[in-house]
């Protein structure tokens, strides 16, 4: 269970620094919003790496 909620997370995560990526990129600055949202982003991936490496023991 740990496993999949951990592999969910780490895909919600990577999507949303890779969004935060390409906004940046079309606007050319990164706002706080960007910034948020890269933050947190990387938060819910390595949270997520965490449940994922604690589900598959």
């Amino acid at each position: 269970m740990f496993f999949y909620l951990g592999l969910g997370m780490q895909l919600v995560g990577f999507a949303s620094v890779g969004l935060c990526l390409f906004a940046g990129l079309t606007k050319g600055d990164y706002g706080k919003l960007e910034l948020i949202q890269l933050i947190g982003g990387s938060l819910v991936f390595y949270v997520g790496t965490f449940f994922k490496n604690k589900g598959s023991k």
